[in-house]
């Protein structure tokens, strides 16, 4: 299990760092509605929790498992 992560914001840059893919794959998915994590904004700049982030990492990971391993 992941130990519980603080509810520090991160911006657009620290996310696409954690998640290894480009800003610009993140905005464009945001643009057109398909991004998953929920962002906070905060005047017009957009803030992600950590702990969502961890969350979603965590369920898009079983969601993969269970598709491997054919296990509900």
């Amino acid at each position: 299990m992941i130990a519980p992560m603080e509810n520090r914001l991160i911006d657009i840059d620290d996310l696409a760092k954690c998640l290894k893919i480009p800003a610009k794959t993140i905005r464009n998915k945001l643009s057109n509605g398909t991004w998953p994590i929920r962002p906070i904004r905060i005047g017009r700049a957009l803030r992600w929790r950590e702990s969502d982030v961890a969350e979603t990492i965590t369920g898009l990971s079983a969601e993969s498992e269970k598709r491997t391993t054919g296990r509900p």
